[in-house]
């Protein structure tokens, strides 16, 4: 699965408050082709983070990359995908 992705266009368009996702409005005005992924594969976050799959296992299994079960998969939600990236950004600069 090829696409662009910006992680900003991912946090526009799914909010998680309070533990919960919710989803904006104008979303729903997005086409199926036009909506950013909410769920990515762990093949995915490695193209995106430009890491190995085995590098995103690791992350999931340490618990630094948050993930879940759908059926026999694991998924990861963009909100995790974008809050993993701003850990990893806040740690560079301490």
């Amino acid at each position: 699965m090829d696409y662009l992705f910006n992680l900003d266009t991912a946090r526009q368009a799914v909010d998680d408050v309070d533990g919960t996702v919710t989803i904006k409005p104008n979303v729903w005005l997005l086409t199926a082709d036009d909506m950013p992924p909410m769920l990515f594969t762990p093949e995915d976050v490695a193209r995106l983070l430009h890491v190995g799959r085995p590098m995103v296992y690791n992350l999931m299994n340490s618990g630094e990359l948050r993930s879940m079960k759908v059926g026999r998969c694991r998924r990861i939600s963009a909100r995790a995908l974008a809050d993993y990236v701003a850990a990893m950004d806040q740690d560079a600069f301490q």
